[in-house]
């Protein structure tokens, strides 16, 4: 449709000398341009839209990374029902998960531990907080990063 204007447009104005490789150059511009605003439209789309989280019981492991330190990972059950989680750890607090609500924005994931924590243990083990969010399938992966370190979550739905 726009590129009819301007043919027309051009064409029909008496007052402009434009040759056929000016109005093809036009025409090229145009479609690009249509063509940015639709790749445009659809990354947004893409980004904002909330990621499909199936619920259900999801098992796998959780692994700590730093470039300072080695760590083991461990084995952790995540069940998702609603809004809300309940989970545990093959670990004592490694990770802390117990009990609390969950909601999905776009890719990212925030979790609101409801549990009562002693002091005894590095907190930053409480599934709490935002994570970036990644599903495939029955494959879930959660991505928090924290101060020298990352915490990944990688589960498949049972």
């Amino acid at each position: 449709m726009a590129i009819a204007f301007w043919t027309e447009w051009i064409t029909t104005n008496g007052d402009f000398n434009v040759s056929n490789q000016k109005l093809n150059d036009m025409k090229k511009l145009t479609r690009s341009l249509i063509l940015m605003v639709a790749c445009i439209s659809c990354e947004y789309n893409d980004v904002n839209r909330n990621t499909e989280l199936s619920q259900g019981t999801y098992k796998g492991q959780f692994i700590r990374s730093s470039p300072n330190a080695r760590y083991a990972p461990s084995n952790v059950t995540l069940t998702l029902t609603a809004d809300r989680f309940i989970g545990e750890s093959d670990k004592v607090k490694y990770p802390a998960i117990c009990r609390g609500t969950y909601k999905v924005k776009g890719q990212k994931i925030e979790f609101n531990n409801e549990c009562a924590w002693t002091t005894e243990f590095d907190w930053s083990y409480i599934l709490s907080g935002e994570f970036n969010l990644s599903v495939d399938g029955k494959k879930l992966e959660m991505t928090k990063y924290g101060n020298g370190h990352s915490d990944y979550y990688k589960l498949v739905l049972q």
